[in-house]
């Protein structure tokens, strides 16, 4: 942990000179009187600094604040403030060097005492907050003191302020200033008329949209920005600065982007202004050349800059993917053919190139295609050119040692085209997890030749060559595209700024052909794609052991964190991402057996006090069958949880309603017999299923594609699968005829709609996510040969077998490793029909689902470093971490046991 001594040290000498004590965290260091007490909410301070001003601001605010007497917190370092202004890390902390929990009637002269001392210091905006007043960076706003939560049905906490009466409203930092209708402006008392206000009152220059600062409108739609641009829509909004939609006088479509001041600043002095700055004159380089936004103006609100130009439009490469499917080699696929848009980018690259430009970000996101098929890169702001580059790079997508900020040259950008064609191709990004360029170039090579297994010409046969980590290499298979479409002619650049002298204006620069005939060209070169690792049974153990304890790891540093510290917010203690679903795990493992029964029982000490909801995944269910797994087989001493309550309306589904709720009480019901509440509240959950008296599910998915097999009201977690797999199970263990009757015809209708999902998965247009737990076939599958066995309907285990082989051929386009959305999912699926049909072949394919998730994975084959669903780091939770993938790699390994939480899983032997 990096400790910036000068901030340590004078809140030490503060604390010891007025009788304080401090706590520290990673990112803050807290100050209070141990006599004291904090409100639990109300007007707090935020002082803003810089990086290179936060030391003044501290000799500066501490003799305020010694005489007032209140807690308070200040980031720890000058590296962690850099941290927390670029917007990266949390996009509410920007700015926020200092935060002080004043007394409240003393708020106003705390505040304006402390404007008057940090008068003339610049920083970064709080666009939260509103300014005391506009030449101090000090802020105010209604907020909590102490945590205080609500939860959400998917068991997220969220801050929230209280009012008088009991409302509860949002509580964490928002894009702007609000008041809640129970409180009144301190700074600004409405009932005060407008004369007999302190001018430090008045709406300040830096406390708005800029917008609205210069006494315009604030950026709404048909509002008008920098005095003639009427907006149309907002596309980015946030503390590093907004970006708009608009049009000119002219009715000229336009982008207006916004750069906040101080936000990002780095070591020199650098921020986002000066990344504006840098597009603007990249774009002005570049002028006239086609694919490229055009600049059109730059002006200033306030310390603010601001970049207009005109708009390419709003389907980028990554949403055109999403909508319409992978790019192929095939010609006949008209706008998804690969060859085309390889040739389209290239000749936009080479065209950047003459004018003496290196990209240095070219990724999907930064790739706009037009109706016609044209491309257009946008996003200019780390370009280099003439000897200036900014810092920055995109991670699997930037050449590997961009990051060092060597100096660029042309033949980095050609490893982002072939980065930004593998994902067009695939639909994955770059495999990006861990350190290692090498490997993760490597691997990225294997998920294509997965894909791709039989193709080693066209455009997917270059990709290894683009992605070559020796800039010959990548220019050689740049050239090869360039001929594959024709001569093109070449522009002399030989003196074109900031390329070293003597670098030929031909392939090295442009890359162009040189006219000769095909026939008369050097023969192409070939790349080879590595090798994919084969699952041996010693590999999977070993891998099987690592993982193992890794999961044990996550789980010892979830409880080294002390209890008793203030929270950012509570410990998340379901299966999706809590504590539940790692500890469910462990127990099934001997070596981490003790592991998860400390974890038991620190979950039992730290439940949240908040009213969790009574769901499987998301909520109590979950978390209660977890602890009394623990306490029937490793913590006898373990209290029973309180029961689950069914308070309020209900969903149906598995993932957050009564379908997953009564599957876990059944669970419980057959491992603890002799508690009979848990069989009440599984018959309480039919009932509310058959008798429809369940709510809608409103889940944030965008509507599936036609024809990509994905289908979230029929899937397992939130649709009809996981309802009629919870009515069986309750028919088959209770026998009740009502639900035994509903789950046949839901079972019906779920065999015509899996059909229909079934061709949809080996169709041109199928999208990894058909065949997902969550909103695709794997789930389905399980729950048909479910029914199958208890039926005993051939019909149904075939559709079972049709629709995990399916699963399997769709298998390497899946981008996450985890049990929610990816492969840890679909091979529990190719799991289940093996145990079932007793044929080796679906366990042949779970071995490749395992060979597929070593690729996707950091590390070693024997020990790997499997990543979270944002792909660049690992995750340990169960539904999309390490914990999910354990669970398969468990039962791949012995070949034995029940998928966890679902009803007929029983306690580990």
């Amino acid at each position: 942990m990096t400790v910036d001594s000068s901030v340590v040290d004078r809140l030490t000498q503060f604390a010891e000179s007025n009788g304080r004590e401090i706590n520290e965290d990673d990112t803050w260091i807290s100050v209070h009187d141990p006599q004291g007490d904090i409100p639990l909410q109300g007007w707090k301070i935020h002082v803003s600094a810089r990086p290179g001003t936060l030391a003044d601001t501290l000799d500066r605010a501490l003799p305020i604040l010694a005489g007032a007497g209140c807690a308070f917190k200040v980031a720890r370092s000058a590296h962690r403030l850099m941290e927390l202004n670029s917007g990266d890390v949390d996009p509410g902390a920007v700015g926020k060097a200092m935060t002080v929990y004043p007394e409240q009637d003393v708020v106003v002269k705390l505040g304006h005492a402390l404007a008057d001392a940090l008068s003339g210091l610049s920083a970064p905006r709080i666009v939260s907050d509103r300014r005391v007043r506009p030449d101090a960076p000090v802020y105010y706003r209604y907020a909590p003191f102490a945590p205080q939560y609500r939860v959400d049905e998917n068991g997220d906490f969220e801050l929230i302020v209280i009012g008088p009466d009991g409302e509860q409203l949002p509580g964490a930092a928002g894009p702007e200033f609000t008041c809640p209708p129970w409180a009144t402006d301190p700074f600004r008392p409405a009932d005060l008329p407008p004369d007999t206000r302190r001018s430090g009152d008045r709406p300040s220059l830096g406390t708005r949209p800029p917008a609205e600062t210069a006494g315009e409108a604030s950026g709404g739609t048909g509002q008008i920005i920098g005095g003639r641009y009427r907006v149309t829509s907002g596309v980015v909004r946030g503390p590093r600065g907004n970006v708009y939609r608009a049009a000119d006088a002219a009715g000229r479509r336009v982008v207006v982007k916004e750069a906040r001041a101080y936000v990002g600043e780095n070591v020199k002095g650098w921020d986002l202004r000066m990344y504006l700055r840098n597009e603007l004159r990249i774009l002005q380089a570049l002028k006239g050349v086609a694919g490229v936004p055009e600049p059109i103006d730059h002006f200033r609100h306030g310390e603010d800059e601001f970049l207009v130009m005109t708009d390419a439009g709003s389907r980028d490469l990554n949403r055109f993917v999403a909508e319409n499917g992978l790019f192929t080699g095939k010609p006949a696929d008209g706008e998804r053919d690969l060859g085309a848009l390889a040739a389209r980018l290239l000749e936009v690259i080479d065209a950047v190139h003459s004018r003496g430009v290196v990209i240095r970000d070219l990724s999907p996101k930064n790739v706009v295609l037009g109706e016609d098929g044209r491309c257009t890169l946008i996003d200019f702001g780390n370009s280099r050119y003439d000897g200036l580059q900014l810092p920055g790079w995109s991670r699997g997508y930037s050449v590997p040692d961009q990051h060092t900020d060597r100096d660029s040259v042309p033949a980095d950008d050609y490893f982002s085209l072939g980065a930004t064609l593998f994902f067009a191709a695939t639909g994955m990004n770059p495999i990006m997890i861990g350190p290692d360029p090498v490997r993760n170039v490597e691997r990225t090579l294997m998920c294509l030749a997965r894909m791709y297994p039989d193709v080693t010409t066209g455009v997917i046969g270059l990709l290894p060559g683009l992605l070559s980590l020796d800039p010959a290499d990548r220019a050689a298979a740049a050239a090869e595209i360039r001929s594959a479409h024709g001569p093109q002619p070449v522009e002399a650049v030989a003196a074109a700024p900031g390329f070293a002298d003597g670098q030929p204006a031909t392939a090295a620069v442009t890359g162009f052909s040189d006219g000769r005939p095909a026939a008369e060209r050097p023969p192409a070169r070939r790349w080879r794609l590595p090798a994919t690792p084969e699952l041996t049974g010693y590999l999977l153990s070993k891998a099987l052991d690592h993982t193992v304890r890794q999961c044990a790891a996550f789980a010892e540093q979830l409880m080294a964190a002390p209890e008793n510290a203030r929270r950012e917010s509570p410990p998340v203690t379901n299966v999706y991402g809590g504590c539940a679903g790692v500890g469910m795990e462990l127990l099934h493992h001997p070596e981490a057996k003790a592991v998860a029964a400390d974890l038991a029982r620190w979950t039992g000490r730290v439940m949240p006090p908040a009213k969790l909801p009574p769901s499987l995944y998301f909520g109590r269910t979950g978390t209660t069958l977890f602890l009394t797994a623990a306490r029937l087989t490793a913590v006898p001493e373990l209290a029973a949880p309180d029961p689950i309550a069914l308070d309020g309306p209900q969903r149906a589904d598995q993932a957050h309603g009564v379908a997953g709720i009564g599957s876990g009480h059944l669970s419980l019901a057959a491992v603890e017999p002799g508690d009979a509440r848990h069989l009440r509240i599984a018959a309480e959950c039919a009932r509310l299923l058959i008798a429809g008296d369940v709510t809608r599910s409103e889940d944030a998915v965008a509507p599936a594609q036609p024809g990509s097999g994905v289908s979230v009201d029929t899937a397992y977690a939130h649709g009809d699968a996981g309802c009629a797999d919870f009515l069986l199970s309750y028919h088959e263990a209770t026998g009740d005829r009502s639900a035994g009757e509903a789950a046949r015809e839901r079972f019906a209708a779920l065999a015509v709609r899996a059909e229909a999902l079934i061709g949809e998965l080996h169709g041109p247009d199928a999208r990894a996510m058909g065949a997902s737990w969550c909103q695709g076939m794997s789930g389905i599958a399980g729950a048909l040969a479910h029914a199958a066995h208890a039926y005993g309907e051939d019909r149904y285990m075939e559709l079972a077998e049709r629709g995990v082989r399916g699963c399997l051929a769709v298998a390497p386009q899946a981008w996450v490793v985890s049990q929610c959305c990816g492969l840890a999912g679909l091979g529990e699926a190719l799991i289940d029909l093996a145990m079932v049909t007793g044929d080796d072949g679906y366990w042949r394919g779970a071995e490749e689902i395992a060979e597929l998730m070593l690729v996707r994975a950091g590390g070693e084959p024997a020990q790997p470093v499997f990543p979270g669903n944002d792909l660049d780091k690992p995750a340990y939770t169960w539904s999309t971490g390490t914990a999910g993938v354990l669970s398969f790699l468990r039962r791949l390994d012995r070949r034995s046991g029940t998928r966890l939480w679902t009803a007929g899983w029983r306690l580990p032997e």
